[in-house]
């Protein structure tokens, strides 16, 4: 299907703000904000060959009302799917934050099912259980996130989705429940190859000295090489 004029636009634009170089600085010796608009922009390859699906991501996160630096990080990504049920993702995570490099590995599990007759399964639930340890300079922070995901194919190129996952940290300076997280959105089929993903996420955090919420759009080019999978991939977005 032939990538259509304005649809081309929007991901010319798209692709210059993704790759334009982030200068924001963070600011120091100010309190936490309690509300924070903060703004997540990623560029994704993916490829499908039988069970296996790969994929990398160039992603770019801003905080404080999108004016600082949060982190910028590269993230690759193996699946192996063993049924049309189950997947189990090791991922890798290299951030680039104001203060300090971060490494994070990661191990996962999801559970996927379609549900509709048998000639149209427009309906996708996904279950996610992931452990990962945030690795620094002098630090190494273990957490365990659940994230339950809603995919709904509306037509041959929106599909409305939902999200909410909790975040569970053990480390030196914190133990607890410390990330919980909810939203919607919208992923936009520009052709077999191109699709955009649009969401509006809601997140609380316990900072250690109280909780903060942050209001979260997100926006995601996705480039699928091919689509010769044997299952059907899990949809989901890898926090």
């Amino acid at each position: 299907m032939p990538l259509k004029t304005e649809a081309g636009a929007h991901l010319v634009w798209l692709t210059i703000i993704l790759t334009s170089p982030v200068s924001l600085t963070a600011q120091d010796g100010e309190e936490p904000l309690k509300w924070d608009n903060q703004l997540f922009l990623g560029n994704k390859v993916a490829a499908v060959k039988g069970n296996w699906k790969y994929s990398g991501e160039l992603q770019v996160r801003l905080k404080e009302n999108s004016q600082t630096l949060d982190r910028w990080f590269l993230e690759g990504v193996a699946t192996y799917m063993p049924s049309r049920h189950w997947e189990i993702v090791p991922d890798y995570r290299f951030s680039i934050k104001p203060a300090n490099i971060e490494h994070r590995p990661g191990l996962g599990i999801l559970r996927k099912d379609l549900f509709g007759p048998e000639e149209s399964q427009r309906h996708q639930l996904v279950h996610q259980l992931k452990w990962q340890a945030d690795i620094g300079p002098e630090y190494v922070n273990h957490g365990i996130r659940y994230v339950f995901f809603y995919n709904y194919i509306l037509n041959e190129q929106l599909i409305p989705n939902a999200a909410a996952g909790v975040f569970y940290r053990w480390s030196e300076g914190f133990t607890g429940l410390q990330f919980i997280r909810l939203g919607a959105g919208l992923a936009y089929v520009i052709d077999i190859k191109h699709s955009l993903n649009f969401s509006y996420f809601l997140g609380i955090t316990d900072t250690g000295a109280g909780w903060t919420y942050q209001g979260i759009p997100f926006v995601q080019l996705i480039i699928n090489i091919n689509r010769d999978y044997k299952y059907v991939p899990a949809k989901y977005i890898n926090f």
